[in-house]
């Protein structure tokens, strides 16, 4: 059975301290007990706090305590109380937590808080790395642990990792305001499988790790050297179960109130049938919009008089535990703001608003979901929001409207219900109206859907989904690795090529000889280079050819008439012999290029930093200088264009790296490397490139060629290498003797 590690801020367990009592009960929380079957597969071990650390323990209960968690298969973080506070309440809640959802005003730097942020993440790392092994999976929760990732990749760089971030990723635009940006992008790059609640957000961080790191990524893949990881949204669901057995439970009992709360509620209504209650939930933070839906329902309530004593609000605000200025404000703004329109609107017999500020068991607020006849739930800001799913799964009837914040993740599956701005009051007043005098024909429809699609999605197959894909990214990485060229591929190579009488060596330029440059001009050949070439060219058994996408006079003034090499320059368009002059394959007409040259020159107008390379028989234009998201946007327009206007020239378009090259079709570097290798009996052949045009090379290769590809991108080359730095470490073999 494999082992599966949890990493999160706290452990799945309820502990109660009382003397030296212990008493310890699993929470209903993200891990349990929806994924109880889910975790039978694995041999499970959760790693993280108690919830207890201001609790003075003495070592008989510490040990005493760590022995029961044991038989919950849980192991304590126990951190310094400074480190924790900082690392919780100062950088996790006031640093992340208001930068993620888009409220910088509220956003505390303190180097401090991100030290001690640095120090309890080390401190998990330290802790998993003693209990994992090799072949283990670990799977870390949420904004309080991304620099875990990659502390424990380090460590322990054979283990799956995969992280899930619970709360929104915001836009570059927000997410850049963070001093400490890189290293929470690297520090979460060391996991395998990145997973968000929307694809929004994968776009957001993919974004971001373009933008502040140059990562490129290729639909949802980043490639890092030779180790490949996904980006992926994975939208949480619900232990649907587990609420319909509640609420068929409350159908059997007639929806009677059985506890003080619904009692309450029932005493609020009046038996009146007429009147309807609308449940307002979330936790009491200030990026939950309470205040803005209690403005709403006061306008509400002046727009529409008739609705006076004919509907309640049950604004439940669940305790944070946080403390501050920002959270004192909130709770004194909301208790103003319900005192007042209960003073203002309310009767002797009707309150309008009934505001419950406390925690509720998961079978209470099932209850309160079935109870109530409209769900108001507008965050200015949420990962998902599972109040949402919660109160649909809860109408067993197929009655109650759903109002719901287009700013929560929820929104992009629960689109049946009414989504709204939650901060257009206008709009959240017609909401409620049109929730109240919605047919109850209507409400079944929509609710319907959305139950099937909840009941389909869990939170079991959730996990299961997350994990499937994390276990495909480790074996898209075996493959890769299978490929790279090991020690062993090189020892082989170099042994063919010392036996070899008649040997051909096809090599790429920029890429793969020496490095990209902003500007192409810098990217000439430098001392090393020249050395690596005289010693290869001078072995009067090798056929040493330049294949590149270089103009000839650039490759010429490189490369003066001394050196015995071979050129293709042009992508094939133009051959040279050791001591020859240039020649074309086939002739070609370039009247196209007066076609083809204003539209690149407008798109270079449209896109800063970008300019134009005119070859002799091909035009550039390069973008690597451009601002990365817009350089790709403006890629794809100019490609669209192109097809329309080149449909009748005979002319393709390469797609390179961070260039567009318009050239003659039908000419390519795989075809002129078979006509150069011809039917000479070379008992060597090597050809080696890094970026798609090198593709064509490689695809024409016989079996017995060594074909090499530098850089992990999918590839029809034998093998893949990282770096310049080992196309030339191999070369420098070559010419040892």
């Amino acid at each position: 059975m494999k082992k599966l590690f949890i990493a999160s801020l706290h452990l799945p367990v309820k502990i109660s301290l009382n003397n030296e009592d212990i008493e310890i009960k699993h929470s209903d929380g993200i891990f349990l007990p929806g994924l109880k079957d889910f975790y039978s597969k694995f041999e499970t071990t959760w790693v993280g706090h108690t919830g207890i650390e201001k609790h003075e323990c003495d070592e008989k209960t510490k040990r005493q305590l760590e022995k029961e968690l044991k038989r919950y298969q849980c192991v304590p973080v126990k951190s310094d109380a400074t480190d924790y506070k900082n690392f919780l309440h100062q950088f996790s809640r006031n640093t992340l937590w208001p930068l993620f959802h888009y409220f910088p005003q509220d956003i505390s730097y303190n180097d401090s808080s991100w030290e001690s942020y640095n120090k309890v993440n080390q401190l998990y790392a330290e802790i998993l790395s003693s209990l994992m092994k090799e072949g283990d999976i670990l799977w870390i929760h949420d904004y309080h642990l991304m620099l875990l990732p990659k502390m424990i990749r380090e460590l322990k760089p054979g283990i799956s990792i995969g992280l899930f971030i619970h709360i929104p990723w915001p836009s570059y635009e927000i997410f850049r305001l963070l001093p400490w940006r890189t290293e929470i992008l690297e520090g979460m790059l060391g996991s395998d499988l990145i997973g968000f609640h929307t694809f929004g957000y994968v776009r957001h961080f993919l974004s971001s790790v373009r933008r502040l790191l140059g990562y490129d990524t290729v639909f949802n893949r980043i490639s890092i050297e030779e180790r490949t990881l996904m980006i992926d949204a994975f939208p949480r669901g619900i232990h649907y179960e587990k609420f319909a057995e509640e609420v068929k439970l409350l159908k059997e009992n007639g929806y009677k109130p059985d506890n003080d709360i619904r009692k309450q509620i029932e005493y609020h209504l009046d038996k009146s049938k007429e009147k309807k209650l609308i449940l307002s939930i979330d936790p009491l933070d200030y990026t939950k919009g309470i205040p803005q839906r209690i403005k709403a329902f006061e306008l509400f309530l002046g727009h529409h008089p008739e609705y006076i004593e004919k509907v309640c609000l049950l604004l439940i605000a669940l305790p944070t535990g946080e403390t501050g200025p920002a959270y004192d404000n909130l709770k004194r703004k909301v208790d103003e703001m319900v005192g007042r329109i209960n003073g203002t609107y309310g009767t002797i017999t009707w309150t309008p608003i009934i505001y419950l500020n406390q925690q509720f068991s998961l079978e209470e607020l099932i209850g309160l979901y079935a109870y109530s006849n409209i769900g108001l739930i507008l965050p200015l800001r949420d990962g998902m929001n599972m109040a949402a799913k919660e109160y649909v799964a809860s109408r067993i009837d197929g009655t109650g409207v759903l109002i719901l914040s287009e700013l929560a993740g929820a929104a992009k599956e629960l689109h049946e219900s009414i989504v709204v701005n939650p901060n257009n009051l206008g709009a959240v007043v017609n909401a409620i109206k049109q929730a109240l005098e919605m047919p109850e024909e209507e409400q079944k429809r929509r609710n319907k859907v959305m139950n099937y699609r909840l009941k389909r999605y869990t939170l079991e197959r959730w996990a299961n989904d997350f994990l499937s894909k994390l276990d495909g990214v480790k074996k898209i990485q075996e493959k890769t690795l299978t490929r790279k060229l090991s020690d062993n591929n090189r020892r082989d190579i170099i042994t063919a090529y010392k036996k070899a009488n008649r040997r051909i060596l096809l090599l790429d330029y920029d890429g793969t000889l020496s490095w990209f440059k902003k500007n192409p001009e810098d990217a000439r050949p430098d001392e090393q280079l020249y050395n690596i070439i005289w010693n290869i060219t001078c072995d009067k058994n090798n056929t040493v050819t330049i294949i590149s996408g270089r103009d000839k006079e650039t490759l010429s003034r490189w490369f003066p008439d001394k050196w015995k090499l071979h050129f293709i320059a042009e992508h094939g368009v133009w051959l040279k012999e050791p001591g020859g002059k240039w020649h074309m394959m086939e002739q070609i007409d370039n009247e196209w290029k007066n076609s083809v040259l204003p539209l690149l020159e407008f798109f270079v107008d449209q896109t800063p930093q970008t300019f134009i390379e005119d070859k002799n028989f091909s035009l550039v234009w390069h973008y690597r200088k451009a601002d990365p998201d817009l350089g790709v946007q403006r890629a794809w327009e100019l490609k669209d264009e192109l097809r329309h206007l080149t449909a009748n020239l005979n002319l393709e378009i390469m797609d390179g790296d961070k260039v567009l090259e318009i050239k003659y079709s039908g000419i390519n570097k795989g075809r002129v490397a078979i006509q150069k290798i011809g039917k000479n009996n070379f008992d060597f052949i090597f050809a080696v490139g890094d970026d798609w045009t090198d593709e064509y090379t490689f695809d024409a290769m016989p079996q017995e060629a060594y074909t090499i590809k530098v850089g992990t991108k999918t590839t029809k080359a034998d093998y893949f290498v990282k770096t310049v730095d080992d196309v030339r470490t191999l070369l420098k073999k070559f010419a040892e003797e």
